[in-house]
């Protein structure tokens, strides 16, 4: 059970991206005052979670109603996460970089920051892999970390560093691509 969880755990981890989405975090809110940045990361955590469990539980009745296998589902979702793991990667970006919306928490923090396409995909895909309660606990506990991250972000900057920030990052981007082959590579088959 705990090997399970772990792995489960740490599958949201690397999709989610806690760590990664905590400079865009600092960055976003840069200017805004603390008590403003503490709501800001409470709202969009909360907002993600709503996202992400509705997709764990309705994400296959969906499928069903668009008439889209679970393989097809698990080869887009492995192109999408290979693009944002490749646009962190390299620094290019796929479509507009304008925030349009008035609350940030909701674009892009919540989505698609936190409850982007790759972790919305591997929400559904990992609640038949794992179950659902593993991955509702995963999801949980990274919604968790991803708020306390965004609550104490400029003490988390402080002790990596810039560079040290960067490199996560880096690093991060590199599994999110790995991931996204593995999704392809495992709609084939072994």
């Amino acid at each position: 059970m705990l090997v399970t969880f772990l792995k489960s755990f740490f599958a949201i981890f690397g999709v989610m991206d806690p760590m990664g989405n905590t400079p865009v975090f600092l960055t976003l809110t840069e200017k805004l005052d603390n008590a403003t940045k503490r709501s800001l990361a409470f709202k969009a955590v909360i907002r993600a979670g709503i996202v992400l469990l509705i997709f764990v539980f309705l994400g296959n009745l969906i499928l069903d109603f668009f008439h889209i296998s679970m393989q097809s589902f698990r080869i887009a979702g492995g192109i999408i996460l290979i693009l944002i793991g490749l646009q962190i990667l390299f620094g290019f970006h796929f479509g507009s970089a304008e925030i349009s919306a008035d609350d940030i928490s909701v674009v892009p923090l919540a989505t698609p920051l936190i409850a982007g396409p790759g972790t919305i995909t591997a929400a559904v895909i990992f609640s038949k892999e794992y179950g659902y309660i593993f991955i509702v606990l995963s999801i949980l506990g990274n919604l968790f970390l991803s708020w306390l991250l965004f609550r104490y972000a400029h003490f988390v900057v402080k002790i990596l560093g810039k560079s040290g920030t960067l490199m996560f990052m880096k690093f991060m981007s590199l599994i999110l691509v790995a991931i996204g082959v593995e999704f392809i590579r495992s709609s084939f088959g072994s």
